[in-house]
């Protein structure tokens, strides 16, 4: 009885088998499907563009570190002992108008460039002051006239004066040809640890409008030579070349002294305004609050102008002749504020 149960359990142990193996064999040609796992969803971050910066005073892409700079002013000679100076080639924007005598002299910006000798720099004037005003910005001077001095210490103006801050600044005494007061200096690094000490840092007020396209207009008047007939004895003139214009005083190029490169330029503004003689016939007073008219010079091109500025701690505002805010290139800008008689040739 044992044996038959035995035997009958393994048949069917075969029988099973055998059903098994047939059944195999039958779904071989069968591919054999498995689930496959669900694709994970992908979320995709955006990426965010790197961040640009630009220059407040040339409106060019800079490094965020230059933003960081401090700006300041320097009153630099233009007599003809002054020739060439230094330091003007870093600058982001020069001032030029007329002193005592018919001689010009600059009003130099200076915040992105390094300029390791600036000069040679100069007393001050109170139209000076309006331009200091306008920025807020501390400013290098030697002395002034009476009336600058009154203003600065009645307004507590941010005076960086040779007089009071001797350390600042020295002589260049290694030129026979450059001789008191022809021959003092001074440098971005010292004005800089000067104006920490003075804690004369203040938020800069500085309204400029920049625009490329703008000037890549083929509607705007094409010029390529300018020239300002300061008086019989000083003109001054820019020829545009590669961009940009190249600056000539008195009919010589206009150089820096240090490594001769050319002084250019990619904006040009000239600011026509009244100056009129002081009582003593030597002292000028020129109008820098108001309005008038003028040109402003880049790219080959030029457009005339509108200026304003309601006080002298206004932004100077320049406007098309249809009133709409006129901006400059991209870059540098020589800004010459020249009287209404001036001579302006633009060609």
């Amino acid at each position: 009885m044992f044996d038959l149960k035995n035997k009958s359990r393994i048949l069917l142990c075969i029988i099973i088998l055998i059903s098994f193996l047939v059944a195999g064999c039958s779904k071989k040609d069968e591919p054999i499907v498995t689930p496959s796992d669900p694709k994970p969803e992908v979320t995709e971050i955006p990426v965010e563009p790197p961040q640009k910066y630009y220059s407040p005073y040339t409106g060019e892409e800079v490094e965020k570190e230059s933003l960081d700079n401090i700006a300041f002013l320097a009153i630099v000679e233009n007599s003809a002992a002054a020739r060439p100076q230094s330091g003007l080639n870093a600058a982001d924007i020069i001032y030029e108008t007329v002193a005592e005598g018919g001689i010009t002299r600059f009003v130099a910006l200076f915040q992105n460039g390094n300029a390791e000798k600036i000069g040679p720099i100069r007393s001050a004037r109170p139209y000076f002051l309006d331009i200091s005003k306008e920025y807020n910005l501390p400013f290098a001077h030697c002395g002034g006239s009476a009336e600058a001095l009154t203003e600065i210490r009645n307004e507590n103006l941010l005076s960086l004066n040779e007089f009071a801050y001797a350390s600042t600044y020295w002589r260049d005494n290694t030129s026979k040809k450059r001789k008191a007061p022809h021959n003092l200096y001074t440098s971005t690094e010292k004005l800089t640890e000067l104006i920490k000490t003075k804690n004369y840092i203040k938020e800069p007020t500085v309204k400029l409008k920049f625009d490329k396209v703008y000037w890549d207009s083929d509607k705007l008047t094409p010029t390529t030579e300018v020239l300002l007939k300061i008086n019989k004895s000083y003109s001054t003139s820019y020829t545009y070349e590669n961009g940009l214009y190249l600056k000539s005083m008195a009919g010589k190029s206009a150089i820096n002294k240090e490594d001769d490169t050319p002084l250019t330029t990619k904006n040009i503004v000239v600011q026509f305004t009244s100056m009129k003689l002081q009582a003593d016939g030597y002292r000028l007073d020129i109008d820098l609050v108001g309005q008038g008219d003028g040109y402003v010079i880049s790219n080959g091109k030029s457009v005339k102008m509108h200026w304003s500025k309601k006080d002298s701690n206004s932004q100077t505002l320049l406007t098309d002749e249809a009133g709409t805010e006129l901006p400059l290139n991209p870059g540098n800008t020589w800004w010459n504020i020249v009287d209404k008689s001036t001579v302006v040739e633009i060609k």
